[in-house]
């Protein structure tokens, strides 16, 4: 992978490029796994491409104490997310099918489908979920990120002219804008930071609940210490962040987030 330069913080101004401006010269390799499906998907088609994405991800990006860590993150959060009511319902798989008729649709704008694992965890699939002054709507955007979304130039007019709170319970349009922003995202982790592919996939992910500016001041931390800039090392160095400040909230769900979405991965797996 490519180094980070000392002047990585100077780098963010990338992220306002867009989404079409760098084009990749190599087809992903996760498109291996993404597309070895039926042309004709089917809801337990899905759920075992959740499951092999995120399997692939960690497969080439976790190794060493990164991986041990993660491994022990994952069983210790796998109850609060495997959990089943007296009904035997789990919120997360009920999320998921909830949103097959319309994730089956979607577009994904060439992004993997584990992004959607992403608005199981954070809302379960409903529209109206959390206070409209922060986290609402499907993806739990707040309306700071949104209101930056709507002045990007390259975003449709949809996107542009809806209320904030309207666009957040509109699972169209709120996937558009959350597209919008993982997309910035990656774009930094992969071609301005030049991390590797599932690692850019993975540090993506976490900041997406972390913000981008805790997981770059972390890695520019890790670079200052010569440690090898990788997803395993990143979360080790996460894990030992929380152990230092477990009363830290935020700290311990950016802990927790990539280990609840490979456990969301594993259920609708096993689920079907």
């Amino acid at each position: 992978m490519l180094w980070l330069k000392p002047t990585f913080a100077g780098v963010c101004l990338c992220l306002m490029a867009g989404f079409t401006t760098v084009a990749r010269a190599e087809t992903p390799a996760w498109h291996k796994v993404a597309y070895q499906v039926p042309a004709e998907s089917s809801i337990a088609q899905l759920a075992h491409k959740h499951y092999d994405l995120f399997a692939f991800f960690l497969s080439n990006a976790l190794h060493g104490e990164g991986k041990t860590t993660f491994l022990q993150v994952s069983e210790q959060v796998r109850n609060k997310i495997q959990w089943r009511d007296a009904n035997g319902k789990n919120d997360y798989l009920q999320a998921f099918i909830r949103s097959y008729p319309f994730v089956k649709k979607a577009d994904l704008q060439g992004m993997p489908d584990s992004i959607l694992l992403i608005a199981y965890l954070e809302s379960q699939w409903h529209g109206k979920k959390g206070k409209k002054s922060a986290d609402y709507g499907y993806w739990q955007l707040t309306p700071e990120v949104l209101k930056e979304i709507q002045t990007l130039d390259y975003v449709s007019d949809a996107i542009k002219t809806t209320g904030i709170n309207k666009l957040r319970s509109n699972a169209s349009l709120s996937t558009q804008a959350a597209q919008v922003h993982l997309h910035r995202y990656h774009f930094y982790f992969a071609d301005v930071a030049g991390f590797a592919e599932s690692d850019a996939w993975l540090l993506t992910f976490t900041a997406y609940n972390w913000g981008s500016g805790n997981v770059k001041r972390l890695i520019a931390d890790m670079e200052s210490r010569g440690i090898a800039l990788n997803f395993a090392n990143f979360y080790h160095e996460l894990y030992a962040q929380h152990l230092k400040q477990p009363s830290d909230r935020s700290l311990k769900a950016a802990v927790e987030y990539v280990p609840s979405l490979w456990n969301i991965a594993q259920l609708l797996k096993d689920a079907h």
